[in-house]
């Protein structure tokens, strides 16, 4: 006998190798007609839930997941799916209320989320006694570490150095451990101005996440250069405008460039307008282009065919998406440092939307990505030598841009925002069409959710510390800064 769990199951495996072959809206379909003959079936919930997502179905995967969080009622199992979902369905504070609840079983990683999802709420006194007591039951957590250390400066009175040593030293540490605790360790060691030894736990570290990893750099290399080779040809050509297209993309603001390059920052001084509101770092524009090849294609192919599209398919596709998520501000920022690879695209299809892209000292963009673990993506960062091929050709590509999207994409300077602050974040407030708010220049008392790497440090007034950091490594990473040279970045 077939009963209505069997069913959902066959079901997700059929739905499963739809997505595998990038077929989103039949992965859907199948999940929808299942959930329709096995109302009462909970497995069925997240994995519709998350292919609504997929295809950029936010309203409705935002209802289900209210409805799974209630039909959930005491299941523990199901509820740390929701508090999960409810972290991607920019529903932070939902799912803190969630995890809270979890926690209070004792389970290692509900307090772990806990502590996570408290940081991106701005709840950094609580995290910290959250991950205090984990770290204490189980001292060797790299995961909880790693958060930890990142909260606020160490300092001579208050550090854990000593103690990471301690759990670094154990023979039968997990090398996912290991890894985050050499990062943590690294941190803190710059920190308290110990640079060759956090250098040193910094490469530690990248070194074993790197061995890990199955990684080409060169098919990143000739995916840039073909970016700026098609669509460069595409956005040369006549295209049409907004206005011939019926589609307004005018409300919409990108703010790119590369991982620890201030994208954050500048996020939050825009979305601390009352004008202005954000999405933080969304997939939406590349999942947009998936959904609409509607199958599986090589990194290359789907760069040669977008290329070929038109302007009304690559922003209806897009739009569509950001329509379907809560809020009505007059502007609305997609903080995904990636959407640079797809600034061509924008400026053809949207060429009334703003993109701002971050800029930073190539020697402290290189070493602020090489010291940070990152949860996905970026795998071009854990090798120095890697990382200089990589951002050769970011470089490369922003070069062409910089010309031949001059009128659609404004570059703005690290160093130049915060040492020219008032200047700088007034002239961005204005580049979006907006005037000018003092909440602005208080971005760091912004209580909205922020789930980035810097989630910690947009909490904090300007500082001007970062920049020019990478000195304190100049012979660490003067390989680095010949490869960069020789191909003709300068870096005075």
């Amino acid at each position: 006998m077939v009963t209505d769990s069997d069913s959902a199951i066959v079901a997700i495996k059929q739905a499963n190798r739809h997505l595998q072959e990038n077929q989103f809206s039949q992965a859907l379909t199948v999940l929808l007609d299942a959930r329709r003959c096995s109302p009462d079936s909970l497995i069925l919930f997240p994995h519709t839930i998350r292919c609504l997502m997929f295809v950029g179905e936010h309203a409705r995967a935002g209802q289900l997941l209210d409805e799974y969080q209630s039909r959930a009622n005491t299941d523990l199992r199901h509820l740390a799916e929701c508090a999960q979902l409810m972290t991607q369905c920019q529903k932070i504070p939902t799912g803190v209320e969630i995890y809270r609840e979890l926690a209070k079983s004792g389970d290692r990683d509900a307090r772990y989320n806990l502590a996570a999802n408290l940081v991106a709420v701005g709840e950094i006194a609580e995290a910290e006694s959250v991950l205090q007591n984990l770290l204490e039951q189980f001292p060797t957590d790299g995961q909880a570490q790693q958060v930890l250390s990142g909260l606020e400066k160490a300092t001579r009175e208050k550090n854990s150095v000593d103690r990471v040593l301690a759990m670094l030293s154990r023979s039968s540490l997990p090398v996912s451990e290991r890894i985050q605790l050499h990062f943590a360790l690294g941190k803190e060691l710059e920190d308290l101005g110990e640079y060759d030894q956090a250098f040193s736990s910094f490469q530690q570290g990248a070194r074993i996440r790197r061995r890990g990893m199955q990684y080409r750099v060169e098919d990143d290399v000739r995916a840039l250069a073909l970016i700026g080779d098609q669509h460069g040809k595409a956005f040369n050509a006549e295209f049409e405008s907004d206005i011939e297209t019926g589609l307004d993309g005018s409300r919409m603001v990108f703010v790119c460039g590369l991982p620890r390059s201030g994208t954050t920052l500048v996020d939050r001084i825009l979305s601390s307008h009352s004008d202005c509101g954000s999405l933080g770092e969304i997939t939406d524009f590349p999942m947009s282009l998936m959904v609409t090849a509607g199958k599986k294609l090589t990194k290359e192919t789907l760069i040669q065919e977008t290329a070929q599209w038109s302007p009304k398919a690559i922003a209806a596709g897009y739009l569509k998406r950001i329509n379907n998520y809560p809020g009505n501000s007059l502007k609305l920022i997609d903080k995904t440092p990636l959407n640079f690879l797809y600034a061509g695209l924008i400026a053809r299809s949207m060429p009334s939307s703003t993109t701002i892209w971050m800029e930073r000292h190539p020697m402290d963009s290189c070493f602020g990505m090489f010291k940070t673990l990152f949860q996905m993506g970026y795998p071009f960062s854990y090798d120095l030598k890697e990382l200089g091929f990589y951002y050769v050709a970011y470089w490369n590509l922003k070069e062409r841009w910089r010309t031949s999207l001059a009128n659609s994409v404004t570059f703005q300077r690290y160093e130049d925002l915060v040492h020219h602050f008032d200047r700088d974040a007034r002239a961005l407030v204005e580049r979006i069409g907006l005037d000018w708010e003092e909440s602005c220049g208080d971005f760091h008392k912004n209580k909205s959710a922020v789930a980035t790497a810097s989630s910690a440090q947009v909490r904090s007034p300007l500082y001007k510390t970062a920049v020019e950091r990478w000195r304190h490594y100049e012979s660490q990473l003067a390989p680095l800064a010949e490869q960069l040279e020789r191909a003709g970045i300068p870096l005075d």
